[in-house]
Order: structure tokens, then C-alpha cells, then sequence
């Protein structure tokens, strides 16, 4: 495959520092970054781990990143173009199930622990995925296309295999954990519209409407 273009590495990297700008002055642009520092942040850790299982996966599998070929940064690097997206839709849209509306609204840091349990979860994933189909994969004796002996070497096509299966699931398990989330936050929203109601000395403005 060919390297990336410049600009599919430029791009990505100033909208993210458009995002920490923006945050600073739009509470809910804030919860899109916390989004993006939870996914890239667990991006680059799981990346570290494929870039030394399996280089290939990033530099025959993907386009490869010009003159990096160092593991560390080729995790660093894919960490961040494979998660960055994922991360700030997944709490841009947090961050509307929490605003918009009438319910009390939540703040940014109301939904860390929630975001840690889903990260938490993606690795919990991941990590089975990949213990399993290491151990399946050797037991079945699954061999990949022998074209790919050209591109990567035969005694990586198990770990190649293996990196390929568990990405899959971190993407799919962080897509899963994202919807969770959100119900999460609506919920949350309006158990405590129902405890304000509930609370609310009599005679307000409103009650009789009720």
C-alpha cells in the first residue's frame, strides 16, 4: 500500500487541537474531549502491544505512516489516527445525551468513572479475544493466503491473525460501550429529574399544572 498523504495526518492532528481550543470555551465540546483523551488513550497503550506482536499489521494491513517503523511509534501514531475520530464522536455524543433537554443536565467529569468501566471493558474484550484466538488459532492450525508470506513473515501470519481479530473487537466493544453509555447518562438524567420532582416543596410555580 501506499504511505499516508500528508494531510491525513496534518488534518487529524489540528482538528483535535481545534477540539482542546473550542473546549476551553464550550462546556460540551469538553466531553467530546474526554472522549478522545479516554479512546486514544487506550488506542495507543493496545497498539503498543500489536506493533510488537506484529509490526505488518500496520505497515502491510494499513497504509504506513512515512519514515516510522519504530514500534513505540508506530502505536503512538496508529493509536492516535485509529481512535481519535471514535473518541470525540463517541463523547461529542455523550455529551448532547447529556445537555440537551430539559432534565438537570450532567457535567463533563460526571461521566469519568462511567468512561473508565468502558475502557475497562474494551480491554477486558480484547484481551479475551486475543488469548483465545492465540490458543484457537495454534489448535486449528489456521494459516493464512500464502501471498501474505511475501509481505509478512510466515512466523508472524499467527500473531497477524490474532491482531486482526482482537482490533476488530475493541472497535466493536468500544462502539457497544459508547451506546451503553449513553443510556447510561439519559437514565441518570432522569432519575434526578424524578428526585427534584419529588423533592420540590409544594406550592412552587407549576405544581398545579401538574
Amino acid at each position: 500500500m501506499p504511505p499516508l498523504d500528508t494531510h491525513q495526518i496534518v488534518l487529524p492532528i489540528a482538528a483535535c487541537v481545534l477540539l482542546a481550543v473550542v473546549a476551553g470555551r464550550i462546556p460540551r465540546y469538553r466531553f467530546a474531549l474526554l472522549g478522545f483523551v479516554a479512546i486514544v488513550g487506550y488506542a495507543v497503550l493496545q497498539d503498543q502491544l500489536s506493533a510488537r506482536l506484529c509490526p505488518e499489521y500496520f505497515t502491510v494491513l494499513h497504509r504506513p505512516v512515512p519514515g516510522v517503523t519504530d514500534p513505540t511509534l508506530l502505536g503512538v501514531c496508529w493509536g492516535f489516527l485509529g481512535g481519535w475520530w471514535g473518541g470525540v464522536l463517541l463523547g461529542y455524543t455523550a455529551g448532547l445525551t447529556a445537555t440537551l433537554g430539559s432534565h438537570p443536565k450532567l457535567a463533563p467529569r460526571e461521566i469519568l468513572k462511567p468512561l473508565a468501566f468502558l475502557v475497562s471493558g474494551v480491554a477486558v474484550a480484547t484481551a479475551l479475544t486475543g488469548f483465545s484466538v492465540w490458543r484457537h488459532s495454534e489448535a486449528l492450525g489456521v494459516v493464512l493466503d500464502p501471498g501474505m508470506a511475501e509481505a509478512v513473515p510466515p512466523q508472524r501470519h499467527r500473531a497477524l491473525f490474532t491482531v486482526a481479530c482482537y482490533h476488530f473487537v475493541a472497535y466493536a466493544s468500544s462502539i457497544f460501550g459508547g451506546v451503553l453509555l449513553c443510556v447510561w447518562v439519559a437514565s441518570e438524567r432522569r432519575s434526578r429529574a424524578k428526585q427534584e420532582k419529588e423533592t420540590r416543596p409544594p406550592g412552587l410555580p407549576g405544581d398545579a399544572a401538574r
